[in-house]
């Protein structure tokens, strides 16, 4: 026996008369079936939409598994790289193209890097070469001084060698001597060089003439003084005396050589001579070791 429901709704298999239920629009089962044919309506529509997708997809994903278990011969060559369809391939190729576009930067930068490196090596050449330019300039500048200042100092040297004042050998040298005139001993104070009448007396070096006298003069006859100042470190004087002529006057520079005047027999003298004396540092010395050194 049906059960009564207290409200109106009546079950379905409680109806006895389905067809009248269903024919009101009022009636709940008939609202339910038109809610229900909705659901199964989306749920018919998601399902198809479903299975088109899956439709899409399943091929790729077959491709994918059937390329991944390949062999190698069934590889497809894809630009420069062999990639296969559906694997990580891909990403390998994509790799590898990053790979050599970073190495061509990396090339660059060595290029760069060796022609900097050729640029510094050119610099550094010209550099070198410049140091030594410089440096055989500098011992060329040094050679042409230190040859000068030996030039000078040869100058100077020889101009300190005496030039042999006049023709003839020394026949009385300078010491303590009997006087031929006189006839008693006392010092000889020059060394007598022999010569002819008129024979020109030269300037044993350079000097300025400090005496040049005329006459008797206490013996010494005509005579010439001449003062050639620091030689060797030390003051030096001549004298030339009993000459013929006097070609000089006092306070006259003179050049080594030149000509002063002439051999001649004047003062206390017995025969032509000439009477050369040195003095140094104002002291009367023998004159033949200066004499002697300008024949070496």
């Amino acid at each position: 026996m049906a059960r009564t429901n207290p409200s109106s709704y009546q079950p379905r298999c409680a109806v006895s008369d389905t067809e009248a239920a269903f024919a009101a629009e009022s009636a709940l089962p008939r609202r339910l079936a038109r809610r229900n044919r909705f659901v199964r309506g989306g749920i018919a529509v998601g399902a198809a939409a479903t299975v088109g997708v899956l439709a899409v997809i399943t091929p790729g994903i077959a491709q994918s598994v059937s390329a991944a278990n390949a062999p190698a011969s069934a590889i497809q060559a894809d630009g420069d790289t062999n990639v296969r369809v559906g694997t990580t391939d891909a990403f390998s190729s994509r790799g590898s193209s990053t790979d050599r576009d970073t190495a061509r930067p990396a090339i660059d930068v060595n290029a760069a890097a060796a022609a900097r490196a050729a640029s510094v090596g050119q610099v550094d050449e010209q550099v070198a070469q410049a140091q030594a330019s410089a440096a055989a300039q500098a011992r060329t500048e040094t050679l042409a001084s230190t040859t000068h200042a030996i030039e000078a100092e040869a100058d100077r040297i020889a101009a300190q060698v005496f030039y042999w004042p006049t023709e003839g050998e020394i026949n009385s040298p300078w010491g303590m001597r009997l006087h031929p005139i006189l006839k008693y001993s006392r010092l000889h104070g020059g060394a007598d060089i022999g010569g002819a009448i008129g024979a020109p007396i030269y300037a044993v070096a350079d000097g300025v003439v400090t005496k040049a006298a005329h006459g008797y003069n206490g013996g010494s006859g005509n005579n010439v003084r001449i003062d050639h100042g620091t030689m060797g470190g030390e003051g030096i004087e001549t004298s030339y005396l009993h000459m013929t002529d006097v070609d000089v006057t006092a306070g006259q520079k003179v050049k080594k050589g030149q000509r002063i005047g002439t051999v001649g027999s004047t003062g206390l003298s017995t025969a032509p001579h000439l009477h050369f004396s040195v003095y140094v540092n104002g002291v009367n010395s023998d004159p033949a070791p200066f004499l002697y050194a300008g024949r070496r």
